[in-house]
């Protein structure tokens, strides 16, 4: 079997956006990019316009009809019943029934860019990112969408983002930077960090900010993303995801099965044998992870 590049996926363009994602009988072995929780279901998304639900703790998992894209949809944020997913081709598609039904909230293949990650404050405010520093938000659910750049002067990838508990919005980008902003996205400062690589990913975790990415680098900061420090790894497999367990620990998760828990500025390898597959992201499901990759949906006891 040929090996999935998650890379190249998560970065190339689709030509799809304007289609109806197929319904296909394997979908939930298709390549998925992103899950998360609406209530007490779950919601993933994935290649060619996928969208996959599941209401037993991620037990089972059926696809989603009528989606309105067959884009590659790289992230799924929720907020209360309503749901965005977004992707390739300037794709944004939306749910206001807990993933039931989608309709197409934006669309532009022309422009050749990706979205890469989203997230939703509430049910109205909302801020996706994508390729060469672009920067949409919204004050009103994704009915209108403000197009911009996070920055005038570096173009770079936006690759994922959060905000802190103590409100800061803080985005992962390429080339060693990151981005940051304490007044909900209104102005943005960028910040140099300690490796000039690609972070692929962010979490919050108590009073800590991790950022992890190519060749398994990841940083943490202790003051809102100002300043930064390398978390030793030996592991230089690239991470793509991760999930928190607790207000404590936190579990990375990567290319060729990487998996990692961070606790308290360490990490420690998981002992469980690895099939090999790209991990894209997880949800901690009881004592179990649900992840999500090259391969669709992986089931696996958190404690090994």
């Amino acid at each position: 079997m040929k090996k999935i590049n998650l890379l190249l996926v998560l970065f190339s363009c689709s030509v799809w956006a304007e289609d109806t994602a197929e319904i296909m009988g394997l979908a939930a072995e298709s390549l998925l990019l992103s899950v998360t929780y609406v209530g007490e279901d779950m919601i993933a998304v994935g290649e060619r316009g996928h969208v996959l639900k599941s209401d037993d703790n991620g037990q089972s998992w059926q696809q989603i009809a009528a989606v309105p894209t067959r884009a590659a949809l790289t992230k799924v944020a929720s907020s209360g019943k309503h749901v965005w997913a977004v992707g390739h081709d300037a794709t944004i598609i939306h749910s206001g029934d807990n993933g039931a039904t989608w309709e197409l909230q934006f669309s532009d293949p022309e422009r050749e860019v990706p979205f890469l990650s989203a997230i939703f404050l509430d049910e109205n405010t909302g801020f996706v990112i994508g390729a060469y520093g672009t920067l949409f938000s919204t004050e009103d659910g994704g009915k209108n969408w403000n197009d911009d750049l996070i920055s005038e002067e570096l173009d770079y990838h936006l690759n994922d983002i959060i905000i802190t508990e103590a409100g800061t919005l803080v985005v992962a980008a390429e080339a060693g930077f990151m981005f940051r902003s304490e007044d909900q996205g209104s102005t943005w400062q960028d910040v140099e960090l300690p490796y000039p690589g690609s972070m692929f990913g962010i979490n919050s975790l108590n009073n800590e900010v991790i950022a992890y990415g190519l060749r398994g680098h990841v940083l943490r900061s202790d003051d809102e993303g100002v300043t930064w420090e390398e978390v030793n790894n030996p592991n230089l497999d690239s991470w793509f995801g991760s999930i928190l367990i607790n207000d404590d620990v936190m579990v990375l998760v990567g290319a060729n099965g990487a998996k990692m828990r961070y606790h308290d500025g360490t990490l420690s390898a998981m002992g469980e044998e690895s099939s090999g597959d790209d991990y894209a992201a997880g949800v901690k499901s009881g004592n179990d992870l649900i992840l999500v990759g090259e391969e669709g949906i992986y089931q696996q006891s958190m404690y090994q």
